[in-house]
């Protein structure tokens, strides 16, 4: 047995992007919940995943939860993130949870969100420790508690999503919560794989 390390693997670069129909089946069900479901409801669906995510994550110890491991790809998920950790993941979703919570009232008023949507930038750094389950407990109560204040989210202007288009309010909502069950699932398949 060598004790060389692996190389590490070829992946599409962050921003690739996921494949054209699951782009649009997911953009379908954005608009879809944003339309069907009330905030209140995809403000609950967006807290029960990310506390799923956190009970998964305190399960494990740091040296296993700051352990890279490489995923076959699935439903949602781009090729660049199929190399994370657990903490690493949770990072993504204190990253993008706290971007939608400053867009979405600016959205809802109607007032421009400055510079665009860039995948790129929302990737974690393989550094990323338990300190992240702490940081996104504080976003998920941040987040909900801005969205309990705004109203039914359908009112305002749109931002485009590199992949998805121009999303109201109501849809970057629905987006929030559907990434929440993205990376869940990861996390899932991430400590099953440990």
């Amino acid at each position: 047995m060598s004790d060389t390390p692996k190389p590490a693997p070829q992946l599409a670069p962050p921003g690739a992007g996921i494949p054209l129909l699951e782009r649009q089946v997911i953009g379908l069900g954005l608009r879809a919940a944003a339309r069907f479901l009330s905030k209140d409801r995809i403000t609950e669906l967006f807290r029960e995943e990310a506390e799923q995510a956190m009970e998964l994550a305190r399960g494990v110890d740091a040296e296993l939860g700051g352990r890279r491991v490489l995923l076959p790809r699935f439903f949602g998920i781009e090729d660049s993130s199929r190399h994370w950790s657990i903490y690493m993941t949770l990072e993504h979703l204190v990253i993008v949870n706290s971007a939608i919570a400053a867009a979405l009232p600016r959205l809802y008023a109607g007032r421009e969100v400055t510079g665009e949507v860039r995948i790129e930038e929302v990737k974690p750094v393989p550094e990323a420790g338990p300190e992240q389950l702490e940081d996104l407990s504080r976003v998920v109560e941040r987040y909900t508690d801005l969205v309990d204040k705004l109203g039914n989210l359908r009112a305002g202007i749109a931002l485009s999503h590199p992949w998805f288009g121009k999303l109201s309010a109501s849809e970057w909502h629905a987006l929030a919560a559907v990434h929440n069950s993205v990376h869940r699932r990861q996390i899932q398949r991430i400590l099953r794989a440990l």
